[in-house]
Order: structure tokens, then sequence, then C-alpha cells
């Protein structure tokens, strides 16, 4: 089977690199031309010429041809299980990137925001990945501002976003909701509170998400809104980190799904701002022109029947 694998080219004066070889084994095997042009599937003609062609290249003959057909001549013999091994090795490169070649059209490309991506889509791809085990997930997940320089750049055929960029350009389709708390440790002041007023905010130390952060713009957007203005005693891109540094003091607003453990386990509390509304939308976004691989257009599908067939998986 190998001999066929590493002889097969587009014509039979153009062999691919290791049909000499193969012609040649396959002689030696068959004992003669017409058998070997017979497992590689050629004329005579063009088996006969790969051997000749290698015995070129070697400088001197490789098979003595006679009534008993053809067998190696010691040059031949020499060569013969050096070339078995070499063909076997080429057949194991080919086999290698086949495989490569048929795991990357199974790969799927995604870029999800923070929250999404630490929190949301993990249930979601082990719930996809149960229906198209073949299909296998590739998460980036940065803030909402790069998801997008993802999907422009190409590097994701997928984005998940949560914050106030413009989404004109994609096809987007809103696949949750949450909202975004005060978040402060459970023995803060606030913790035993049912809400916190906007005017007490400033009192508190502000640790917040970088500038670039879906969360960050929507909480910057609604408190200007408000006529709230407060200057970030941290900044810090890691949603762990925040929660970590609120056990020194001061508050946070993340989203409340971002806390659930440590609100069952009693560390952190979330709380709403009495007034104001932090709702937001979670939106699933990709190009609305251009190649779609099968897996991407597969996940696709899957979250749109998701959000048809239940409330949104948030």
């Amino acid at each position: 089977m190998y001999l066929a694998r590493v002889a097969r080219s587009p014509s039979d004066a153009e062999p691919l690199p290791g049909g000499e070889l193969a012609a040649f084994v396959a002689a030696v095997e068959s004992a003669s031309v017409q058998g070997a042009a017979d497992a590689l599937a050629l004329t005579q003609s063009a088996a006969t010429k790969r051997i000749r062609h290698l015995e070129a290249r070697l400088g001197g003959e490789l098979l003595e041809r006679g009534r008993f057909g053809v067998r190696p001549t010691p040059l031949g013999r020499t060569l013969y299980p050096l070339a078995k091994r070499a063909l076997l090795a080429l057949s194991e490169v080919g086999l290698a990137a086949e495989r490569s070649a048929q795991a990357a059209t199974r790969q799927l490309e995604l870029s999800a925001s923070l929250t999404i991506g630490e929190f949301l889509l993990p249930a979601w791809l082990a719930a996809f990945r149960s229906a198209r085990p073949d299909i296998h997930p590739q998460l980036e997940v940065v803030n909402s501002s790069a998801v997008i320089v993802a999907l422009r750049e190409r590097r994701a055929e997928i984005g998940f976003v949560e914050g106030l960029d413009p989404l004109d350009e994609w096809e987007a389709i809103t696949i949750g909701r949450d909202r975004l708390v005060v978040v402060v440790a459970s023995g803060h002041r606030w913790a035993r509170r049912r809400a916190v007023r906007p005017g007490e905010l400033a009192s508190e130390p502000y640790l917040t998400r970088e500038r670039r952060s879906g969360t960050r713009a929507i909480a910057d957007a609604v408190l200007a809104n408000a006529g709230i203005q407060l200057q970030p005693a941290l900044e810090a891109a890691s949603l762990q980190s925040l929660k970590r540094a609120i056990h020194g003091g001061g508050f946070t607003l993340i989203s409340e799904l971002t806390i659930e453990a440590e609100q069952r386990a009693g560390t952190l509390t979330g709380l709403p701002i009495a007034g104001l509304d932090l709702g937001r939308d979670l939106n699933a976004i990709r190009p609305r022109r251009g190649h779609r691989s099968e897996p991407a257009a597969a996940f696709w599908r899957w979250l749109v029947r998701q959000r048809a067939a239940t409330t949104p998986p948030a």
C-alpha cells in the first residue's frame, strides 16, 4: 500500500519523490517490471523509465534481466532494504500531513470577551462538542475591543462581545444578558445592604477593569449619564485580580455572573446601584460576508437554535 501512496503522480513522466524507489522495490518483490507496473498502477514503459532514472542517478545497474524476469544486482541488493525503509518513512510523512490537514479543517477559531469567555462559553462549548465531537474549538479570551480586532484580522471566525462597540458591520445575535453590580468583600460596610446609592460610590476606592474592557465601557457610560465620574484606584485586565484586590477595601463594578461562586461561598457580595440600569446584552458576532468554514457555520447554527429553543444561556 505504501508503494502506491508514494509513487502516485499526475503523469508517468514526472514521478513524485520516492516514485523511482517504489518502482525498483516493486520490481524486486514481484521479480518483474510488469509486476511493478501493476502494483503501482503504471504502464510497463513508465515503470521501466523510473527504474532507469534511478540507475542513472546512482551510476550503476540495479536489476539484471533474464528468463527468470528480473532480480537485483549486488548494488540492487544493497539498496533494496534502504529503499524499503525510505518508502515507509515517506508514507508516514504523507499520512501525518493528511491527518494535520484534516485536523485543521475541523478547527473552530473563537475570540471572546473575559466575562463570556471565562464564565459562559466553557459550558456552551461542552454542549456543542457533545453534538459535534469532530470540531475542535480554539478559544482566545481577551477584552471586547480585542475581539473586534481578531475578527477583522481573520484570526477568529466568531467573536463574543459585551461592550459598547458598534456592531453595524457584523452579523450579530444576542446570546445572553447579564448586569453589572457593585461588588464588595463580605466584611465591607455595604455588604448587608440591598442596594448602593449612586452618591455613595465616590466615598470608596474604585477598582476597575482596563480602559478597553467592555465591562469598563458600560460602567463608565452609565455612571456618566448619572453625572458620576469616578477616579480609579486600580485598573486591572484580570477579573481574578479585581476580586482579590477588593478584599483590601473598596469596590468594583463587574458582572454578577463572575461572582456566583464567591457569593455562594459568602466571600463577596454583589449589589445593584439604586435607580441605575446596568443590564447589558451579550452578543455573538461574525463577518457579514466572506468565507465561512463548516465548523464556524455549524457552531453559529447551534447558537441560533439554542437561542430559539431556550431563554438566553446566561
